[in-house]
């Protein structure tokens, strides 16, 4: 879960743009260039604040090159056991 100072920031980034649909690719650029990333939890709220489904927001946001989410890592240890 992100500090409430992310979402009150992207409530003020909101309040620059007009509410619906049009608003989602500016609104997360400014996200990315605050951040240097999209965080999941703030694509999820701002898909809601605009009213478009999380699945369309991410659509968006995955299909043009220019916006990241965080890199996961994933470490995967194999254990021999001999007997």
């Amino acid at each position: 879960m992100l500090d409430p100072s992310y979402y009150t920031q992207v409530d003020t980034i909101l309040k620059n743009y007009p509410a619906g649909e049009r608003a989602l690719i500016p609104v997360i650029q400014d996200i990315q260039e605050l951040y240097g990333y999209l965080p999941p939890e703030l694509l999820t709220y701002v898909a809601r604040k605009i009213g478009i489904s999380e699945a369309k927001a991410y659509s968006v946001a995955s299909f043009y090159v220019n916006f990241s989410f965080p890199s996961t890592v994933c470490f995967c240890f194999k254990f021999f056991v001999i007997l």
